[in-house]
């Protein structure tokens, strides 16, 4: 059978299309599982940061009378806070036994509820989350039962609530902001 010169080089021109054709549904592939990669570690995220907010929910309503030391304390900056001229730390307040650390007779509630409210951001910071609490309370519930409101973020994101912040993670009625990286959850 003899090939025509008209035919010359058209066997290869096809394999170059199909490699063309192959590069492309591969990086639409590489796309599309960066996405799914991206997706994954944002529900990550979030399910940690709703249970550390979980944690913090069940350790207002333990100690309901020291709601506002645990808010000032998880809004600080500090890892240590003076209460009622005793310097608290998240491993203040305890006595340490074989089994179990238990709480210590001489801590105020006031006392405890900073203790708690800054191992609980201690935990947060280990898992890269930041934490704290809406001033306040919720935005949009005056006049109803006080809700406290929990913010955590991640990457970026802080945990504001502000109009004119362009980190921030939601603006100052409770909405979140495009992009934002954060969660927030009410605390009865």
């Amino acid at each position: 059978m003899k090939i025509e010169s008209t035919q010359a080089g058209v066997g290869l021109i096809e394999v170059m299309v199909a490699l063309l054709l192959l590069a492309v549904a591969v990086l639409g592939f590489s796309a599309m599982q960066m996405s799914a990669i991206k997706a994954t570690d944002e529900s990550l995220m979030r399910t940690r940061s709703l249970a550390i907010m979980r944690g913090g929910a069940e350790t207002m309503r333990t100690n309901p009378s020291g709601i506002a030391a645990f808010k000032t304390a998880l809004n600080g900056s500090s890892d240590s806070i003076s209460v009622e001229s005793k310097a608290i730390t998240k491993n203040s307040c305890i006595t340490s036994t074989n089994t179990a650390p238990t709480a210590a007779t001489s801590c105020t509630i006031d006392q405890l509820a900073t203790r708690d409210a800054l191992l609980l951001k201690s935990y947060a910071s280990a898992n890269d989350i930041n934490i704290g609490m809406v001033p306040g309370g919720c935005p949009g519930t005056s006049g109803k039962q006080e809700l406290q409101c929990f913010v955590a973020s991640w990457g970026d994101t802080t945990v504001e609530l502000s109009d004119t912040e362009a980190k921030a993670c939601a603006k100052a009625n409770g909405s979140y902001k495009n992009g934002a990286e954060c969660f927030i959850m009410e605390a009865y």
